[in-house]
């Protein structure tokens, strides 16, 4: 697997494509700046039109209407920049790899057939923070590494979640996930220790801070999702040259 591969190298993840260049996240453009600037992985996030087709792009709506309610055509019509997955897939094909967020439920089997279509398992992930999408996906494939996010609103249901996954570990357990994600402030207030200690592999977001970074790093934990990724990269060499 790719991520079992580096070892204990933390990896570094572009989120949703940013970089210093600035191009609007999710697009074609933050890919390839991402790939330009020899970042190991970009991460996007996907949901489905009306017609069933799968894109990349982060919240529900655009411009006041869900995407769910819309046509891909309509969709390109008020932001011709939103590319469909397998465009992205297309363009980042032996790359970069990528790591996919599936935003909400229902359309698991298209996601794991586009993705294996353009990607061997060694060089694609998926993940969300929905239990059964997790679930479902490693029903489909197990040989898939899927993971679980968890801390992604600040309120009172999302807190209880949070807590509960931290110690009894439920989800993860009954979705077979192969990694956890947490919200890397949750990570370091030591609620997640007992993933630690099961030797479950820690992805934190987003981490935006030098010194979260360096301290992240050192502390090994597996992936590292952030919008300045170059700036990660030289941290993780700097560290990485100061133990030799």
């Amino acid at each position: 697997m790719l991520y079992a591969a580096l070892g204990m190298e933390t990896k570094i993840i572009s989120h949703r494509g940013r970089t210093s260049r600035k191009s609007a996240d999710n697009t074609l453009a933050s890919v390839n700046d991402a790939i330009e600037l020899k970042v190991e992985m970009v991460e996007v996030d996907i949901r489905q039109t009306k017609d069933s087709q799968i894109v990349c792009f982060h919240d529900p709506d655009i411009q006041g209407e869900l995407i769910r309610d819309l046509d891909y055509s309509e969709i390109i019509e008020k932001d011709s920049q939103i590319p469909t997955l397998e465009q992205v897939l297309w363009s980042a094909k032996g790359k970069i790899g990528i790591e996919i967020e599936l935003k909400e439920p229902g359309y698991e089997l298209e996601v794991v057939s586009i993705a294996r279509d353009y990607f061997n398992y060694d060089k694609f992930v998926l993940k969300s923070f929905h239990p059964q999408v997790v679930e479902r996906v490693k029903e489909i494939d197990q040989k898939i590494f899927a993971g679980l996010l968890v801390g992604s609103a600040f309120s009172l249901e999302q807190l209880f979640f949070t807590l509960k996954e931290a110690f009894t570990c439920t989800n993860f357990k009954q979705t077979n996930a192969d990694f956890i994600s947490p919200y890397y402030k949750i990570f370091e207030a030591g609620w997640f220790s007992r993933f630690t200690r099961n030797n479950v592999p820690i992805q934190v977001w987003t981490v935006n801070d030098v010194e979260s970074i360096r301290t992240l790093i050192n502390q090994q934990v597996h992936s590292i999702i952030t919008d300045i990724p170059e700036v990660a990269i030289g941290i993780r060499e700097s560290l990485s040259n100061e133990s030799e």
